[in-house]
């Protein structure tokens, strides 16, 4: 592959080091001093560049070999193609029955194996669409990130106010209560707060692990369609809201992660293979 040549570059407040090949002077990519990401175009080229990079670190290539890859992902494991409520329609469409039966059940106001599925899907389009408009305010959005366990996570957030998991829930008309741990939508109890605590939990430990730093992440508990939504008292560690409020209450938190810290966890965040490990 040639030769490759380091050389430091400070401007702008940046801090990098730029590899390029010796012999053409064509660009390698560069290492980020501030974020510790590797940026480069191919991505056969991370272990050379890594390898001429290490004097330059005082260290040695296993040493280096935490950098983030700050490298698009390749297509097809890049989650900002994934559609909001798109996991879910999948899943609604295997149940769904054949054409004849689906004409049945609607004169017949009845549901089938796939109409809860479907209303989820409803639900997630709608947060998504409102989440989508955080990205001219500065924010990354991702949706339906599939997951080893064969779950997903609705949506992910990452901004100047932090981190977010946001698990959506459509319950058209219902009348729902949040007091503390539990959730009761028309009178009936739900483990919402549990589960989405966990999901932002095993978030954390998925980003913190590949960012090689503590990555906090909050989860929140959208509800959306509902006739009433009354939180008596709020879970320590969830936020519940309503799902048309996302954008409000997301823009009003107070800053927590630098532009340069937001684009690092976003890079790590969007490949597929983290969340399929």
């Amino acid at each position: 592959m040639g030769e490759l040549t380091v050389k430091a570059w400070k401007r702008y407040g940046k801090d990098r080091l730029y590899v390029t090949y010796t012999a053409t002077g064509g660009n390698v990519g560069y290492y980020d001093r501030q974020t510790s990401a590797l940026h480069v175009e191919d991505p056969a080229m991370r272990y050379p560049a890594l390898e001429a990079l290490a004097p330059f670190l005082g260290g040695d290539i296993s040493a280096l070999a935490h950098a983030v890859d700050a490298t698009p992902p390749a297509r097809g494991t890049d989650l900002t193609n994934n559609v909001a409520g798109n996991a879910v329609r999948e899943r609604a469409a295997e149940l769904s029955p054949g054409r004849f039966q689906r004409i049945a059940a609607k004169l017949l106001g009845l549901r089938t194996d796939a109409t809860s599925w479907e209303v989820g899907a409803a639900g997630e389009r709608r947060v998504g669409s409102r989440l989508d408009r955080l990205e001219a305010r500065g924010w990354n959005v991702l949706h339906s990130i599939p997951l080893k366990s064969g779950a997903d996570i609705d949506h992910l957030v990452v901004g100047p106010g932090g981190v977010f998991t946001i698990n959506t829930k459509h319950h058209p008309g219902a009348r729902v209560t949040a007091n503390g741990d539990f959730v009761r939508v028309n009178g009936q109890l739900n483990h919402y707060v549990r589960n989405s605590r966990h999901e932002a939990s095993a978030a954390a430990k998925r980003l913190s692990s590949a960012c090689r730093l503590p990555v906090g992440v909050a989860g929140v508990l959208a509800f959306v369609g509902v006739q009433s939504l009354t939180v008596k008292e709020p879970p320590a560690d969830v936020l519940v809201v309503p799902g048309e409020r996302l954008e409000r209450v997301f823009l009003a938190a107070p800053q927590t992660l630098s532009p340069d810290m937001q684009q690092r966890i976003y890079a790590v965040a969007r490949r597929g293979e983290l969340w399929l490990a």
